[in-house]
């Protein structure tokens, strides 16, 4: 029988979850430098407007969901 030590289990946990939240924020960020360049909207159509624009939220709201899992809330 094996046993799983519960706390290196959990251990491994809030990192691989820090991770995860990491590479969604690099994800949405790279949304929002493909239409932007020196802070400026390189937007030609609507739908890039909107994409922008919902990729900026995400970054915005993941950074707030980082900081919370940073301080332990």
């Amino acid at each position: 029988m094996t046993h799983t030590n519960i706390s290196n289990f959990e251990n491994d946990k809030p990192r691989q979850t820090y991770a995860a939240i990491d590479s969604m924020i690099n994800k949405y960020r790279q949304i929002v430098n493909e239409h932007t360049y020196n802070g400026q909207s390189l937007i030609m159509e609507g739908t890039d407007n909107a994409r922008l624009h919902l990729a900026q939220q995400v970054v915005a709201e993941l950074e707030n969901v980082k900081a919370l899992f940073i301080n332990g809330r």
